[in-house]
This record gives C-alpha cells, sequence and structure tokens, in this order.
C-alpha cells in the first residue's frame, strides 16, 4: 500500500504542477474489499469549508462501496521544505471518522515528502500508529432515556 501510495503521490503532484497547482497531503485508505481510495487535501479560502484528504480518501471508499465497509490501514504523506522529526498525523476530526468507519486496530501510516527538482524524494522514516493509539477515548454521544 505504501508503494502504491508513493506512485499516486508522485503522478498526481506531476499533474497537479503541469496545470500550476501546489504539492499537498494526499492519504490513502485501504478497505477490508482490497481496494484503495485515493483523497487529496481540498483546502479554502474559509477555512471551515477545507476537508482532509483523509476524509476525502474516506469519502471516496464509502461512495464506491457503502458504510458497512471498513478501513483496514490509511497511509498519508504530507509535503514538506525539508525532512521534519516526526510526520503529521491525522486531525481530530479525521481520527474519529477513521475510528468509526474501522476498527481499534486500524493502521494509520504517516509519511513525508520533499520536492526535488527532478521529482519527489520519500523521507525514509514514516510512522505508524493504530487509531486506539491516536484516538484512544473516542466520543461517544450521551444517550438520555
Amino acid at each position: 500500500m505504501v508503494d502504491y501510495a508513493k506512485k499516486a503521490v508522485a503522478k498526481y503532484n506531476a499533474q497537479r504542477k503541469a496545470k500550476g497547482g501546489i504539492d499537498t497531503i494526499y492519504a490513502f485508505v485501504l478497505s477490508d474489499s482490497g481496494k484503495i481510495y485515493d483523497g487529496a487535501c481540498l483546502e479554502s479560502t474559509i477555512e471551515s469549508a477545507g476537508v482532509c484528504a483523509e476524509r476525502l480518501a474516506i469519502g471516496n471508499m464509502i461512495l464506491n462501496e457503502t458504510y458497512k465497509a471498513k478501513i483496514i490501514s490509511v497511509v498519508t504523506f504530507d509535503p514538506v521544505p525539508n525532512e521534519q522529526e516526526e510526520s503529521s498525523t491525522p486531525c481530530g476530526t479525521c481520527r474519529h471518522v477513521i475510528w468509526e468507519n474501522g476498527s481499534p486496530n486500524t493502521t494509520v501510516i504517516c509519511g513525508q515528502y520533499i520536492q526535488r527538482k527532478n521529482g519527489w524524494e520519500f523521507v525514509p522514516k514514516m510512522e505508524k500508529y493504530t487509531i486506539k493509539e491516536l484516538y484512544p477515548k473516542p466520543y461517544k454521544m450521551v444517550k438520555w432515556n
């Protein structure tokens, strides 16, 4: 899945650059059907109108399958100017959506990439978590009787 994600990041960034776009965060979701779904960060001039790459990839999974589909793994790649000590992890909202559409053992793999003159270099170090590690106390609605 990581190899798939690296190839997709390079392909999408080349497409974006050809049209004057910039590098962005990408996410890839592996569903329990064995299919991989792609997502890219949707940025907006209205801060609350943007959508994270993870949620777009999950939305693509649900669109192509159903809400019954479950996430096995998520891979994210974040553009950075140079290697960072740690990769960015999904935001709180994305953690919740991953939790709702996965299981406590759903893996989240986070990586970084750097634009170079001849393409994109992927930082070899990647972090791997379970969603339970990233989101140990999931939000639950209080049920009133």
